[in-house]
């Protein structure tokens, strides 16, 4: 079931230079798991234990406010979900569903740390790709504070 995969990993930009091999170490420190559509995977304020790398389908992540789910992001294939909760040993800011049936690649917390460990090259693509996701964060925040203020003094 893997072998499938262990072409796909090297075509996603994340994984770009990495070899059949390579993908296939990342597929060997974690589980593939098929994810039925509309299934939660975590939810918001659970302990981290998990991060995932979206092989097929489509996650949402979402938070729940006053009774409504509010989507924040999808998570396409070649996505990685749930490292900052892991790296930073915070409860999860978010829960995450499949939006179609999906497949992901699950790692343990602790087996997500040993690859970071081993591997330099992608240490630095995951730290990177997380870190830009949260500047884009708080440049949206930012910016709808920026236009709520002016609303409000209009």
């Amino acid at each position: 079931m893997s072998e499938p995969y262990a072409s796909a990993i090297p075509t996603f930009p994340l994984f770009e230079g990495f070899t059949a091999h390579g993908a296939q170490r990342l597929i060997d420190h974690g589980e593939i798991k098929q994810v039925p559509a509309t299934a939660a995977i975590f939810n918001e304020g659970e302990a981290a234990s998990v991060v995932l790398l979206v092989l097929a389908g489509d996650l949402q992540v979402f938070v729940r406010r006053d009774g409504n789910d509010i989507v924040l992001a999808g998570a396409a294939p070649g996505t990685i979900v749930g490292e900052l909760a892991v790296l930073c040993g915070i409860p999860r800011s978010a829960s995450v569903r499949a939006a179609v049936d999906s497949t992901v690649l699950e790692w343990t917390a602790a087996s997500f740390r040993r690859l970071l460990l081993s591997d330099v090259l992608l240490s630095q693509r995951i730290f990177g790709q997380a870190l830009r996701g949260l500047v884009d964060k708080e440049r949206s925040l930012i910016e709808a504070l920026t236009k709520a203020g002016r609303a409000a003094t209009s």
